[in-house]
This record gives structure tokens, sequence and C-alpha cells, in this order.
């Protein structure tokens, strides 16, 4: 398909007079919406128009009204092209993290404060950890959930949050040989607290 002339993009006959031409302008910009590339096609074919017509006025051929403005030169359309990486990413990896307000960050180191404060009674540690641990991935849940009704996500940060919690607690008490015994507490509550520490970081942060 042989590529259009200026004035077949703007859809006038070459004898059109200048009002026609700037007024096909116009209205070919005004259906075309926001799409800046074919904006700039358009620009580009009227100024190519119009310079076609003051070589035609310099040799004389032709008179042109006084208030037509010529452009210096004729506009360099670069050609957009689609990012690849955005294509092929999956959406929600373009925009995970977000800096909370203030009365967010009070809001949820307050949950994860007392449930950790809860997680080193003994009493409570020793038959309440899992319950307590539940109610924490829940308050992650939704607090992550309630910034852009993005339930998947919350589901997913929560899982990964719990997830890591456990495998880092793990490596460190047992691959590791943290003693944790000198600061009173278990594998058990250390984990918890941790996971605790994770969950405060993805309700945050995560949006």
């Amino acid at each position: 398909m042989s590529q259009q002339s200026p004035y077949e993009q703007l859809g006038v006959a070459e004898d059109a007079t200048f009002e026609e031409i700037q007024a096909a302008k116009q209205r070919v910009i005004a259906q075309l919406g926001d799409d800046r590339q074919l904006q700039d096609n358009i620009e580009a074919a009227y100024d190519a128009i119009l310079m076609e017509r003051l070589k035609l006025r310099q040799q004389g051929k032709i008179k042109v009204p006084d208030g037509i403005r010529f452009p210096e030169k004729l506009p360099t359309v670069v050609p957009k092209f689609p990012s690849l990486t955005t294509a092929n990413s999956p959406s929600w990896l373009g925009d995970t993290f977000e800096r909370p307000s203030q009365s967010q960050i009070l809001t949820t180191s307050g949950v994860y404060a007392v449930l950790s404060g809860a997680a080193l009674v003994p009493s409570i540690a020793y038959s309440g950890l899992p319950t307590l641990i539940a109610i924490g991935a829940g308050f992650s849940l939704y607090f992550i959930n309630q910034k852009q009704r993005r339930f998947k996500r919350a589901l997913l940060g929560s899982f990964i949050a719990l997830l890591v919690g456990t495998a880092i607690s793990v490596l460190l008490v047992e691959s590791a040989h943290l003693p944790i015994a000198q600061l009173g507490i278990n594998g058990s509550v250390f984990a918890g607290l941790l996971t605790f520490l994770l969950l405060w970081v993805v309700s945050s942060f995560t949006k």
C-alpha cells in the first residue's frame, strides 16, 4: 500500500484553499483524541503542504493570504516504539511499593507492636502464637487490600511474608545457630517476631 500524500492525510484536494486546509487539520486532530503520534503526523502533513505552497508562492504561481504563517522547517517525527519490558512484565511488578503516610505507618506499627508484645508473653506464646500470626496475616491482607482494592496482590504479599519469615527464622536458628536462647525466647517466638516484622513491611510499603 502506497504512503498517503499530505493532502490525503488531511482529506483535502490539492487545489484546496488555505482556509479549507486549516479547517481540515483542526478537524482531523480533534478526531484523533489523545494520540500524540498521529497528531504529530497530521501537523507534519500540514507543514508539508505549507512548504509546498511557499515554493509555489516564491515561483509566483500562487498568491498567499497575509495571515498564513509558513514553518521554517518541517518537524521531524520520531517514531514511538512500545517498551518491550513493560509489555512483557506482569502488571503488578510495575508499581509494587509506595511511601506510606504517617498515619499508615502509625497504624501498622501499632498493630504489629501489640502482636509482637503478645508473642513475648510466655502464657500466650505457648498456645496462641499460631493464632497471633494468623491475626497478623489478616491485618496485612486488610491493610494492603484497602489501598487499591487488589485482593490478589494483598493475598500474595501476605503469603510471601509468612513464607519468608518462616524460612529465614529456620536458617538463622538451625543453620546459623543464632543464640536466641540468650534473649530468653525460643525458635517459635523468634519466627513469629520475624514474621510480624515482614508483615509490617509489606503492609506499610506495598500498594
